[in-house]
């Protein structure tokens, strides 16, 4: 469910849903990063990650979009360091609406790459968080606000 909040003045979009109680999971879209009118990507979903400083896609995400790497930086994680490939993209959230409506697009980013084992198509680290409101409630509903 998604809904169009009216906020000091300007237009902001909100999206609500709901987490499982063991994660938080976003629908998205994965678009290339030029060019910018181009609204046509990987739609899937991706694990929201506030302890993340970047985002991320899978290689399957990197392949449909025929993303060019930027080369590989050492990236820290749970798990410890390691080198991965990085690439820039663009994360679109689409409204839940049964309306047309087109997805609000955030400005390209230079992200990393996921493992092939990954389970979801992408990983929103606070790079893109840092945009928005995030908020979770205890009752499972979590609402994103943007733009």
């Amino acid at each position: 469910m998604s809904q169009l909040i009216l906020a000091s003045g300007r237009m902001s979009r909100s999206i609500e849903w709901r987490h499982d109680g063991r994660r938080v999971i976003l629908p998205v879209s994965i678009l290339p990063p030029e060019p910018a009118l181009d609204l046509t990507g990987v739609t899937g979903t991706a694990l929201v990650d506030t302890g993340s400083t970047t985002s991320a896609v899978t290689p399957r995400v990197v392949k449909a979009l025929g993303l060019r790497s930027l080369g590989k930086r050492v990236l820290g994680s749970a798990q410890g360091e390691g080198m991965a490939e990085r690439y820039i993209f663009r994360v679109g959230l689409n409204p839940a609406t049964d309306a047309p409506a087109f997805p609000f697009v955030f400005p390209e980013i230079v992200g990393f790459e996921l493992s092939d084992s990954f389970q979801f198509e992408a990983l929103i680290g606070m790079d893109i968080l840092r945009q928005c409101d995030f908020s979770m409630a205890r009752s499972g509903m979590c609402r994103l606000t943007f733009g």
